[in-house]
């Protein structure tokens, strides 16, 4: 019998991009910070891949939450808070 996949929950992820590939880090925040001090998550993995493999990637995930957004009839929403903290805006989806 194979190995059971690991699965993780996150809440954190960063990105970095350069011209041989690009990482995808992702964390998670402490859930109970100290009052007045901001902690950087948790790393818990990181996967790397080639440019080429995280271009599609991007864009097969956005294909599939498309899709299930139309067949639930019910949109993600995404709070404006969140938009502007990362500066992007709905109409970058």
């Amino acid at each position: 019998m194979p190995e059971p996949i690991p699965e993780f929950y996150i809440d954190q992820f960063r990105v970095t991009v350069s011209p041989f590939g690009g990482a995808m880090t992702f964390g998670l925040s402490d859930p109970h910070p100290s009052p007045g001090q901001i902690q950087p998550p948790q790393d818990i993995v990181r996967i790397r891949m080639s440019l080429e493999h995280m271009k599609v990637m991007a864009m097969l995930i956005k294909r599939q939450i498309k899709a299930y957004e139309e067949q639930a009839a019910a949109l993600v929403n995404i709070p404006r808070q969140v938009y502007n903290n990362m500066g992007l805006s709905q109409e970058d989806w």
